[in-house]
C-alpha cells in the first residue's frame, strides 16, 4: 500500500506541476502578447522588472495545479486505505468462516469465534449444524455403549447358564465352578461363597467356597446369623456394593505382593420368589458399573434357582427312599398280621377241641396284641393291658360295658352295623386299618380283626377284637403323602410303563399341557413329546432300564395346540421288593422361562444386528448430506458476500445520500453524500445509534424532522413513497430533503434504508 501510495503522489503532483508549467507558459505568452513586447531577454526582463505582480501572479496557477495533485494524492490515498481495510476486513470474515466450516467436516469441536458477528444468519446456521451433529454423536456414543452393555450381559448370562447346567452334580461343585469363573468372567481379584446352614438347629452362614483367599482375610470361615456384610446382605436380600474399603478388611495376595482392593461387591444369592440360599462375596481393583454389578445380581438370581432345584431333588430322593424303606416294612408287617390271623381262625375253628391251647395262645395274645371282647350288641366287656394302656384307662372297670363307638372315629359311626352283617348274617369276619380315638382324643391306627366267638351250641355269643398298633407307621405314611402331595404341588410329575404307556399325570402338569387326564391315561408318551425329542426319549428309557441310573435334563412336551413346553427334571425307575422295574417316574419344574429367555435374547440380538446396519445406513446418508450442506453453504457465502459487495459498492457511487439501518436502530451503512448531507464530522460511525447523526432538537420547525421517523419500528413509514423531511445544518437552520425510504425483513433479520436528496423548492 505504501508503494501505491508513493506512486499516486508522484503521479497527481507531478501531473500539477507540468500543468501549472504549461498554464504558466500560456500566461506568459498571452501576457507577451498582450504587452506587444519582443520576445527577447532585455524586454522581457525589463518588462517584468516594471510590473512586479504580474510576475508573481504569474507562477500562482502553477502553485495551485501542484496543490491541487497533492491534495488529490491525499484523498485517493485514503479512498485506496479504507478499500483494502475494508477488504482486510472481508477476507479475515471469509477465512473465519472457512476455517468454521472446515473444524465442522472434520467432525472437531466448534465454538463461535469472537470476531464473527453475533446476528449473522451463516454463523447461526453453521452453529446450529455443529451442536446438532455434536448431540447427534453424543447420542450415537450412548447408543454404542448401551448395546455394548446389553450384548456383554446377553453372553455372560448364556456362558454362566452353560456352566450351571453342566457343573450341577452338587452343590459344593456347583459354587466353586462359580466363584471361580466368576472372578474370571468380571475381572475380580478375591471372591467367596457362603450358603446357609440350618442342620445344627442354629442359622449359620457358612463359606463353602473361595478364590485367592488372602491368610489375613478372616480367622473363621463361619458367621453368625446376620453377622458381618455377608450377614446384613442375606438378611436383607440386598446388594451391598462399598468403594471406600477399611484397610483391616482384606487384602488380595499373589506371589508379587499384597494390595487393598477398590471395590468390595456381596450379592444375595435369591431366586424370583425371595428364598435366600446364601451370598457371592466379591473384591476388585476397579470400580464396576451398573449394568455389570445388575449381571451379577442375575446370575447369582440363576444359581439361586439352580441351588433350589438340587435341594428339591436331594429331598426327593430321600422322601422316595423313605417311601420305599415304609412300603417294605409296611408290606412286612402286613405278612406278619395276615398270618397271625389265619393262626387264630385255625385256632378258633379247633377251639373246643384245644381249649388248653386257646388260653395259651389267648395268654401270648395279649402280650403280643391289642385285645378286647364285645358283647353282641357291641358293649366292652374285656380289654386287655395293651389296649388299656393305648386308650389310655387304667383299669377294665373305668370302660366296662361302654359302647364299641365311644372308641372308634366319629365319622365311623355306621361301621359296627357292618361288622354285625358280617359276623352274624355272613358268618364272616373283619379284616382291615380302622381309625380310633383315646381317652385324650388322640389319633390311634390300627390293622384290625373282629371276630365273632362262638359257644359250644354254635351260636356266637361275643366279638373277639385283636389288633397292631400301626400309628407311627400311618403317620410316616400319612406324611410322606403331604410331602409327596407338597412335591406334587410344586413339580410336574408322572408315571409311565417302560413301554412308553402313560400311567398317571398330576394335575399340575394336566393344566401346564391343556390335557385331561381321560385324553392321554394308556396312551404313548411319544404322542405328547415333540418330534424332535421323541426319537431321543427312547433311548433315554433304554440307557434308564439298561443302567439303572436316572436321567437328569431338559424334557420337551407338546401341549393340546401343539405348542412347545419345556421342562426340567429327573426320570427314574421305580422298583418292587425284588429289584424288578415296575415303572417310569419323572418329576420336574417348568423351563420354559429359560428357553423363552434365551429365544428373546437371539432375537434381541438379531434385531440389534439390524438396527446397526439401518444406523450405518442412515449415518452414511447423514455424512452426504453434511457434504452436501457445506457445499450449498460454500456457495451461498461466496454469492452472498458478492451480492453484499456489489450493493455496498453501489451504494458508495450513488450520489443520494444513503443510510441502512438494523432492527436496534444501529448504523450498518452510511455513504460520503449522507455523511456530508448530515455534517457528519466521525466518519468511523458504522454500529453505531443513529441518534448519533439525528439526534433529538428543541426548536422544531414546520414539517417533519427526519430524526423523528427514522426508526425501524415506525410503522408509518412507507416503503417506496417518498417524503418531504427536513434536517439541520450546522448552524441548527431548517435543511428541506426528500426521503425514500425501503424496509426489508429476511426471517428475523431487518433493514431500513432510506436515499436522502436535498429539496429545493
Amino acid at each position: 500500500m505504501d508503494n501505491k501510495e508513493q506512486k499516486f503522489n508522484l503521479k497527481y503532483t507531478l501531473t500539477g506541476f507540468f500543468a501549472g508549467i504549461i498554464i504558466t507558459a500560456v500566461l506568459f505568452i498571452i501576457i507577451i502578447n498582450s504587452a506587444d513586447i519582443f520576445l527577447n531577454t532585455e524586454s522581457v526582463s525589463a518588462f517584468f522588472a516594471e510590473h512586479n505582480t504580474v510576475a508573481f501572479l504569474l507562477f500562482i496557477p502553477a502553485l495551485l495545479a501542484i496543490v491541487i495533485g497533492y491534495i488529490t494524492d491525499l484523498n485517493l490515498n485514503n479512498i485506496l486505505r479504507e478499500k483494502d481495510l475494508k477488504f482486510e476486513e472481508t477476507k479475515q470474515y471469509s477465512q473465519l468462516i472457512f476455517n468454521f466450516t472446515e473444524s465442522l467436516r472434520k467432525g472437531e469441536s466448534v465454538k463461535k469465534s469472537p470476531d464473527l458477528p453475533e446476528n449473522d444468519k451463516i454463523v447461526k446456521s453453521l452453529i446450529n449444524l455443529s451442536e446438532e451433529i455434536e448431540k447427534r454423536q453424543k447420542e450415537e456414543d450412548q447408543r454404542k455403549k448401551e448395546d455394548a452393555q446389553r450384548a456383554k450381559t446377553s453372553e455372560g448370562l448364556a456362558y454362566f447358564g452353560a456352566v450351571l447346567r453342566e457343573h450341577n452334580n452338587t452343590i459344593e461343585e456347583l459354587t466353586q465352578t462359580v466363584t471361580n469363573e466368576l472372578v474370571k468372567y468380571i475381572e475380580a481379584f478375591q471372591a467367596a461363597f457362603y450358603l446357609i446352614d440350618n442342620t445344627s438347629g442354629n442359622k449359620l452362614i457358612k463359606e463353602v467356597s473361595n478364590y485367592a483367599s488372602g491368610k489375613k482375610r478372616l480367622a473363621s470361615k463361619e458367621f453368625k446369623w446376620g453377622e458381618g456384610l455377608p450377614g446384613a446382605c442375606i438378611i436383607e436380600k440386598k446388594t451391598t456394593y462399598l468403594k471406600n474399603i477399611s484397610k483391616d478388611y482384606l487384602e488380595i495376595e499373589s506371589g508379587l505382593g499384597s494390595a487393598k482392593p477398590r471395590s468390595l461387591l456381596i450379592v444375595p444369592v435369591v431366586t424370583q420368589e425371595g428364598i435366600i440360599h446364601g451370598a457371592i462375596e466379591l473384591a476388585s481393583f476397579k470400580e464396576y458399573e451398573d449394568f455389570e454389578v445388575k449381571f451379577i445380581e442375575q446370575v447369582a438370581e440363576n444359581t439361586a434357582m439352580t441351588i433350589s432345584t438340587l435341594k428339591i431333588n436331594e429331598e426327593t430322593a430321600i422322601l422316595l427312599k423313605e417311601s420305599r424303606e415304609q412300603a417294605g416294612a409296611l408290606s412286612s408287617r402286613e405278612d406278619e398280621l395276615q398270618k397271625t390271623i389265619s393262626e387264630m381262625r385255625r385256632l378258633q375253628e379247633n377251639a373246643d377241641m384245644q381249649s388248653s391251647a386257646f388260653r395259651s395262645y389267648q395268654d401270648s395274645t395279649n402280650k403280643a396284641l391289642i385285645r378286647a371282647e364285645f358283647s353282641n350288641d357291641g358293649k366292652l366287656l374285656f380289654a386287655n393291658r395293651k389296649f388299656l394302656k393305648l386308650f389310655e384307662y387304667k383299669s377294665n372297670s373305668e370302660i366296662e360295658n361302654e359302647n364299641i363307638l365311644k372308641f372308634a372315629a366319629p365319622e365311623n359311626t355306621d361301621w359296627f352295623d357292618n361288622l354285625k352283617e358280617l359276623i352274624f348274617n355272613k358268618n364272616s369276619h373283619f379284616e382291615g386299618l380302622l381309625k380310633h380315638l383315646t381317652k385324650s382324643g388322640k389319633t390311634l391306627w390300627i390293622e384290625s380283626s373282629y371276630i365273632g366267638l362262638n359257644n359250644e351250641s354254635g351260636k356266637t355269643e361275643k366279638i373277639l377284637f385283636l389288633g397292631i398298633d400301626t400309628t407311627e407307621l400311618k403317620t410316616d405314611v400319612l406324611n410322606l403323602d403331604f410331602k409327596l402331595k407338597q412335591h406334587d404341588e410344586v413339580l410336574f410329575s408322572g408315571e409311565f410303563q417302560t413301554n412308553g404307556e402313560i400311567k398317571e399325570f398330576n394335575k399340575k402338569i394336566l393344566k401346564k399341557l391343556n390335557y385331561k387326564s381321560e385324553d392321554i391315561i394308556s396312551k404313548p408318551i411319544s404322542d405328547i413329546l415333540t418330534e424332535k425329542f421323541s426319537g431321543s426319549f427312547e433311548n433315554i428309557i433304554n440307557q434308564i432300564i439298561t443302567s439303572g441310573n436316572p436321567f437328569e435334563g431338559e424334557i420337551e412336551f407338546k401341549n393340546k395346540d401343539n405348542e412347545p413346553v419345556f421342562l426340567y427334571g429327573t426320570i427314574f425307575s421305580e422298583k418292587d421288593i425284588n429289584e424288578n422295574i415296575n415303572s417310569l417316574k419323572f418329576l420336574a419344574y417348568d423351563y420354559s422361562q429359560q428357553v423363552n429367555f434365551a429365544e428373546k435374547i437371539r432375537e434381541q440380538e438379531n434385531l440389534i444386528q439390524t438396527q446397526i446396519k439401518e444406523i450405518e445406513a442412515v449415518k452414511e446418508r447423514m455424512n452426504r448430506r453434511t457434504e452436501q450442506v457445506r457445499e450449498e453453504m460454500r456457495e451461498l457465502y461466496i454469492n452472498t458476500e458478492t451480492a453484499y459487495i456489489f450493493s455496498k459498492k453501489t451504494f458508495e457511487m450513488l450520489p443520494d445520500a444513503v443510510i441502512t439501518i438494523d432492527k436496534e436502530n444501529n448504523i450498518e451503512f452510511i455513504n460520503e453524500s449522507a455523511i456530508k448531507l448530515l455534517n457528519v464530522t466521525d466518519k468511523d460511525i458504522t454500529g453505531k445509534n443513529i441518534k448519533m447523526i439525528l439526534p433529538e432538537i428543541n426548536n422544531k420547525t414546520e414539517g417533519i424532522y427526519l430524526g423523528d421517523i427514522l426508526n425501524i419500528d415506525n410503522n408509518e413509514i412507507s416503503t417506496g413513497i417518498e417524503t418531504k423531511v427536513y434536517i439541520t445544518n450546522k448552524a441548527g437552520k431548517p435543511k428541506k430533503v426528500t426521503m425514500l425510504p425501503v424496509k426489508v425483513s429476511v426471517g428475523l433479520r431487518q433493514q431500513l434504508t432510506v436515499f436522502l436528496k436535498e429539496y429545493k423548492s
